[in-house]
């Protein structure tokens, strides 16, 4: 098995509900970060964090650091990381994503039975279940790179939805109505928010948190503001929900985080 000599797996596993935290952490080795199920906050060096629920994909890699975890609840990960030499003809031959990029999943019984497929060779400690680990690694590079687009809905209810989330993202402190923007748009409610998470990976009620999380994070670090001000400025109504939401969110209290920014 010298063929395969040239890649090594540092670390690999899945848990149906993990809930750990990484922070501003840096790796030597490569990762494929498999979020099945449940939401995954994403932030690579200082570039801009994203929030999505899975099936979704994104890599780690050496010369970035991350933050990533779940705001709530847990989530269902696969991981599998790995280096070497063979690592670099991955790269040049385009079969890695870019670093922190996600990925949605579209195909995602094939991808889990992969995901989980490697875990399941590298567990039983041998040779040959290496080799085989290191062949399904390549084929789930290659998926990962080759999936379908997500179905979109109609140009119309992409147009709404699209509307809807810039309105919220201009102006999170507002009380945002969501069955009465769906009625008003010809839509039932229930079908507005399939639409919603479709379009934009996540609910519209966590999709206003996240926005109002934003936009008090803005008046943190850019204004004077008591806490209990911008807790009222940024639609939380209050100052200790504010603070709750805030900690789980952003894993640091409003107070550390105008400090530590």
């Amino acid at each position: 098995m010298d063929y395969f000599s040239d890649l090594e797996f540092v670390c690999f596993g899945s848990s149906k509900h993990a809930t750990g935290v990484t922070k501003d952490r840096s790796f030597d080795y490569y990762g494929l970060q498999y979020i099945r199920g449940g939401e995954i906050y994403v932030q690579c060096d200082d570039g801009p964090a994203w929030l999505a629920e899975g099936p979704l994909l994104f890599l780690t890699g050496p010369g970035k650091r991350f933050t990533y975890h779940t705001p709530s609840g847990g989530r269902e990960h696969y991981y599998v990381c790995f280096r070497g030499e063979r690592v670099n003809r991955y790269l040049a031959g385009g079969l890695m994503p870019e670093i922190g990029e996600k990925i949605i999943i579209t195909e995602e019984k094939e991808f889990t039975s992969l995901m989980g497929e490697i875990v399941r060779q590298l567990q039983k400690n041998s040779r040959t279940g290496f080799g085989e680990s290191v062949l399904l690694l390549e084929k789930a590079l290659l998926l990962s790179m080759n999936q379908p687009a997500p179905r979109q809905a109609g140009a119309f209810n992409h147009k709404i939805i699209a509307g809807f989330a810039e309105k919220i993202a201009e102006h999170p402190e507002k009380e945002w109505n969501i069955g009465a923007f769906a009625l008003e748009n010809k839509l039932s409610e229930v079908h507005f928010r399939r639409l919603f998470r479709r379009e934009t990976g996540y609910s519209p009620n966590h999709y206003i948190l996240q926005q109002r999380i934003r936009y008090a994070a803005h008046l943190l670090q850019t204004t004077d503001m008591l806490v209990k001000e911008i807790a009222f400025a940024s639609g939380f109504g209050g100052e200790f929900y504010f603070s709750r939401q805030f900690s789980k969110f952003m894993k640091q209290s409003p107070s550390e985080f105008r400090k530590n920014n």
